[in-house]
């Protein structure tokens, strides 16, 4: 269970470290898909890119550790864990980070939520782990 885990963990962190490295280093490659209208469309679009999506890499984690807890027969964590970042945090901070940051609080909202539901998942499997 544990080397599944594992596997799982590093095959998701590869591919979202190959995102996160797209998404930081070459933007308008997938902003191109997506449309560029005009100049001022593609810069905010590469702003958002950069700023929604810096801590992607992370994801794996709570992703990761939902779907374990799900194939273990553990759905009240795997429904914490599914709900903490959508809903939990990225609602919340969507909604406070603008009244501090201005527009750009709409956009930190997304790593504010990625942080906070990798410390739910870490904090969630440490226990679990610990039965086990």
């Amino acid at each position: 269970m544990r080397q599944a885990y594992r596997i799982i963990l590093t095959a998701s962190t590869i591919a979202l470290v190959l995102a996160f490295s797209v998404f930081q280093f070459a933007p308008m490659s997938i902003v191109r898909i997506i449309g560029s209208e005009s100049k001022m469309y593609n810069e905010f679009a590469v702003k958002c890119f950069r700023i929604f999506l810096p801590a992607c890499p992370i994801n794996e984690l709570p992703m990761a550790t939902g779907i374990f807890f799900q194939a273990i027969g553990k759905p009240t964590q795997s429904a914490v864990l599914s709900l903490s970042r959508q809903i939990v945090y990225l609602i919340p901070a969507t909604v406070l980070l603008p009244e501090v940051l201005g527009v750009e609080g709409a956009l930190w909202a997304g790593p504010v939520a990625d942080m906070l539901a990798f410390i739910t998942a870490l904090a969630m499997l440490k226990v679990y782990w610990k039965k086990i």
